[in-house]
């Protein structure tokens, strides 16, 4: 994965301790995943300022919230480290692997180390703050679907595969045209759509079989036909933007709203989840009262 590019500022200091960079591109490639979800890329563009600021936030808070768990969760079993610190060495194919891949000195791992500990001692204290926060009962979760059920509906898919193939020099358009419409008089004949595709189609990989999607995961001129032929059926010879394509649909499912029993542990569990993150968050601010954070620059709202 490439590196985020963080806008160049002063070190920020919070109680004397420089917030890392690394933390900070953590901090933003977290909050680029979830926005991403949920922002066209204009709309992430245009708050880029707002997000960048959002995650040196996020680390400022972070940071204060390890110094409070360093104070708090003082003495660890070593065990407890040297566990986390095994598996990340195996993470990068084992010890020796790892020692070559960074070029690790004696002071570097002694870092890694620490920061291995501080992730333990942070841990146990988001379950101190966490203990006493109480579970959703079936109330909670039941209101949060009804209130909600725009989250639960699910759209048409369909199950698809198709035989493509790309017209290049040494392939003209009119011999790749007359292959597929041969192709298709076979399949009218009965033969075999999957020995068809694994014989004649271009798929990279030989991933002729596209699985379910739903409406806006293709092109448009795709997803015209997939949507409109029947189940067991194949299409005439169509063309897109990456060639030209015999598609048969192999199922379909209609549109539908998920069943409250369906999706009631997900929803308590999400809820759970926020109520554990407040408890946490109103930690935080209480400790960002308190503390003496430097040059810590928060962008205004768009």
């Amino acid at each position: 994965m490439s590196e985020e590019r963080i806008t160049e500022t002063a070190p920020i200091r919070v109680n004397g301790e420089t917030v890392s960079e690394g933390l900070i591109r953590q901090e933003l490639e977290m909050l680029r995943e979830r926005y991403a979800r949920e922002m066209s890329p204009a709309e992430m563009e245009q708050k880029a300022a707002k997000i960048e600021s959002d995650a040196r936030e996020n680390a400022v808070e972070r940071v204060l919230l390890m110094q409070k768990a360093r104070t708090v969760i003082a003495d660890l079993r070593p065990e407890e480290v040297e566990a986390r610190y095994t598996a990340l060495q195996e993470q990068h194919g084992g010890a020796e692997a790892f020692f070559q891949r960074f070029e690790l000195s004696d002071e570097d791992v002694a870092e890694i180390r620490e920061n291995l500990a501080d992730g333990v001692r942070l841990e146990k204290y988001f379950d101190q703050l966490c203990e006493k926060v109480a579970r959703p009962v079936e109330a909670d979760s039941r209101a949060y679907y009804d209130a909600h059920t725009e989250e639960f509906e699910l759209p048409e898919s369909v199950h698809a595969a198709h035989i493509v193939q790309h017209p290049t020099p040494e392939l003209p358009l009119e011999k790749v045209n007359a292959d597929l419409l041969n192709i298709r008089e076979r399949l009218k004949r009965g033969e075999s759509f999957d020995e068809l595709a694994a014989a004649h189609s271009h798929c990279e990989g030989g991933q002729y079989d596209l699985g379910w999607f739903e409406r806006g995961r293709m092109v448009p001129s795709f997803e015209a036909v997939a949507f409109s032929t029947p189940v067991g059926e194949f299409s005439d010879v169509f063309q897109t933007e990456f060639g030209y394509h015999i598609l048969l649909v192999r199922d379909r499912k209609p549109a539908r709203l998920m069943p409250y029993e369906e999706v009631r542990y997900d929803i308590e569990s999400m809820l759970f989840d926020e109520r554990k993150n407040e408890a946490i968050g109103a930690v935080a601010d209480e400790l960002r009262a308190a503390a003496e954070i430097e040059n810590l620059v928060i962008a205004e709202e768009e």
